[in-house]
């Protein structure tokens, strides 16, 4: 059936802004695997050409994505609003504390990574008091599932075919920092067995990086990520600062999932 409108005065255009809501709340309910508009238009009780027109609206505004098999997803401008309230969100609260200790103690830059979708947004960072920064992301940034450390811990935590689905669908934003699939499935590989991913000039040549995912409810996860220039990043100190930050999430009540 149509959503049904609100009690009181209906204002003018209003059915066409609930039906829209609508298909894009089921959109969400899909993502990342993705609906097709007859499944749109079915579940909503619409017409297929109502449906439609309705869902391309929100493509063109950003918020639902179309791909080249007519599949739609969430878009970036969904994510981004979604994530907005992220700054006064308990993960913050939860997580500012550790970060500022481990910028503290590694002298380096710490970031705060959630899984939003195909995508890994940061929503804050720490740096540290070494004079070179490792600014690889800023707030806000967005980034598919294993592009550097933190997109890469996250990336682990899908199944195989999943990653293989991901990366089809993504092939035009891997394709410039490398790796092909064959790598991509190394890195999750060795990122499951070390328990952290810790990555050399994936996003940025001459830096390297350390993340570890931990979730946070309801399904979701996060990752802490630290970057430094790649002489500050051997592979004893990658394994130190991967002790470093598996002890402050335990700390705060986080269980490391990679």
């Amino acid at each position: 059936m149509p959503t049904s409108l609100p009690d009181g005065p209906r204002v003018k255009g209003a059915q066409t802004v609930f039906r829209a809501l609508d298909l894009l709340q089921r959109v969400a309910r899909m993502h990342p695997t993705g609906i097709t508009v007859g499944t749109l238009a079915d579940g909503a009780g619409l017409d297929r050409a109502t449906a439609y027109r309705l869902v391309s609206s929100l493509v063109e505004s950003g918020f639902v994505e179309r791909d080249a098999h007519k599949i739609y997803r969430l878009g970036l401008q969904a994510m981004q609003l979604g994530l907005a309230a992220m700054t006064r969100a308990p993960l913050m609260d939860a997580c500012k504390p550790l970060m500022q200790r481990l910028a503290r103690r590694t002298e380096d830059t710490v970031f705060l990574v959630v899984r939003n979708g195909d995508y890994a947004h940061c929503v804050h960072c720490e740096e540290g008091v070494f004079p070179v920064k490792a600014l690889v992301l800023q707030i806000g940034g967005m980034r598919v599932l294993g592009i550097g450390s933190a997109g890469m811990t996250l990336l682990s935590r899908l199944s195989d075919a999943q990653i293989d689905a991901l990366y089809h669908r993504h092939r035009a934003e891997f394709e410039p920092h490398g790796p092909a699939l064959a790598q991509l499935r190394k890195l999750v590989a060795q990122t499951r067995r070390q328990g952290s991913a810790m990555t050399d000039g994936l996003v940025t040549a001459g830096v390297g990086g350390v993340g570890m995912s931990f979730e946070i409810g309801s399904g979701g996860h996060a990752a802490i990520s630290i970057a430094a220039i790649s002489s500050r990043m051997q592979p004893q100190r990658k394994v130190e600062i991967a002790r470093l930050i598996s002890d402050e999430l335990r700390g705060a009540g986080f269980m490391p999932t990679s």
